[in-house]
């Protein structure tokens, strides 16, 4: 199971992760003791779902769609 903070930038796509704050010790203790006590069959979903997004949002494909991107964005590409 990933436990990941909800400030780091791939919380917005990594959903199935356990997201924490990092100055929330209480909470972080919750997610992590939600994590130990998981079924195996959310584990396993939450995994898959995490893996196949992974696999496809992967640097290749932010490598072909960022300069368009850019472009959308009104901001001119770098040199």
């Amino acid at each position: 199971m990933l436990g990941l903070s909800r400030f780091a930038g791939a919380a917005q796509q990594l959903k199935e992760a356990l997201l924490v704050n990092p100055y929330d010790t209480q909470g972080a203790a919750q997610a992590i003791q939600l994590a130990l006590t998981m079924s195996l069959d959310e584990r396993i979903n939450r995994n898959e779902l995490l893996l196949g997004r992974i696999r496809k949002f992967d640097v290749h494909r932010w490598n072909s769609t960022f300069p368009q991107a850019l472009e959308n964005s009104g901001q001119a590409a770098p040199s």
